[in-house]
């Protein structure tokens, strides 16, 4: 395998579709490695090699590292749902396979290791916007499985390594059938097929939406300065937030999408859910700084593409 080839564990995920096709376009080699048990499948390409297998199984990550210079992990258990009735499960992906992936990666001598945390980390926030030295006081298995990686993560020394925390992540092509997709989805699943939203709480609380394909461009951004400086860079044994720095009520939600529906919409307003947190809302100041990242795309357009 060429020294441009990347591993993108995870990559038949939502945002790893998303990577996974900018990579390629980018004329980069990729290999991707996932278990298909949410996936999707990938198109063909010649510069593409595909691994069906467990991340948490080392002769399936020793295949993989064997063939790449870099790697990016998206692989998880991104259900919450999920990791708290299966704790061990979520242990097992979400932290325990990330550490071997990430020490076996670096013994290897990879030119970069990028992985994919989340806003989760910071659970109840104390203040707002969220910065990078906001306190860590993630909620459940799936928050507190993401910091123990990350912190793995960061704790390497001898390889170019960052941490990126994902918020509200939305684009097309995200899942519109299952329980745990994003709210964004939910909300435009239900409008195109004419059934109440649902609402837990009264609607004013407030999530910061990064797009998908913002989200590919801090992954590359940050891909391109590891490997271009190395120990050196700006960003190595770092953690930045990846949002858009603005934030929007449910109930605001539902009025942008109603610019573009002629159904009315209706809203049904139930308990709130236990554990929810009320508000989130990101600064993107310290990834802006270091490699020039700000979100670009339209709110309003992407949310115009869902309801398509």
């Amino acid at each position: 395998m060429g020294s441009d080839s990347v591993l993108v564990t995870g990559g038949a995920g939502f945002i790893g579709h998303y990577l996974t096709s900018a990579l390629l376009s980018q004329g980069r080699r990729v290999v991707v490695l996932d278990d298909f048990s949410s996936g999707l499948p990938l198109p063909s390409h010649p510069l593409l090699t595909v691994i069906s297998g467990d991340i948490a199984d080392s002769s399936v990550r020793e295949k993989a590292l064997n063939q790449v210079t870099s790697v990016i992990n998206l692989a998880a258990i991104a259900s919450v749902p999920l990791c708290e009735n299966k704790p061990k499960l979520s242990s097992r992906i979400n932290y325990f396979a990330a550490q071997d992936l990430f020490t076996e990666a670096s013994k290897l001598g990879v030119s970069a290791i990028i992985q994919a945390s989340t806003s989760a980390l910071y659970g109840v926030p104390n203040q707002l916007p969220l910065i990078e030295e906001s306190s860590i006081q993630p909620i459940g298995n799936y928050g507190l499985d993401k910091q123990r990686a990350e912190d793995s993560l960061l704790s390497i020394r001898n390889t170019p390594v960052c941490s990126l925390r994902l918020f509200n992540v939305f684009g097309v092509g995200q899942k519109r059938d299952s329980p745990y997709s994003g709210v964004l989805t939910i909300f435009s699943d239900g409008i195109r097929n004419e059934k109440p939203l649902r609402i837990f709480g009264d609607g004013t609380q407030s999530r910061d939406f990064v797009h998908v394909k913002d989200v590919v461009s801090a992954f590359i951004g940050c891909l391109e300065e590891l490997e271009k400086n190395g120990l050196n860079s700006i960003i190595s044994g770092n953690k930045f937030n990846v949002c858009s720095g603005k934030s929007m009520t449910l109930l605001e939600i539902v009025e942008a999408f109603s610019q573009f529906s002629n159904n009315e919409i209706d809203i049904v307003f139930e308990s709130p859910r236990e554990g929810d947190i009320l508000h989130s809302l990101g600064s993107f100041d310290s990834l802006n700084k270091a490699i020039g990242w700000t979100p670009s795309q339209n709110f309003t357009a992407n949310l115009q593409e869902l309801l398509l």
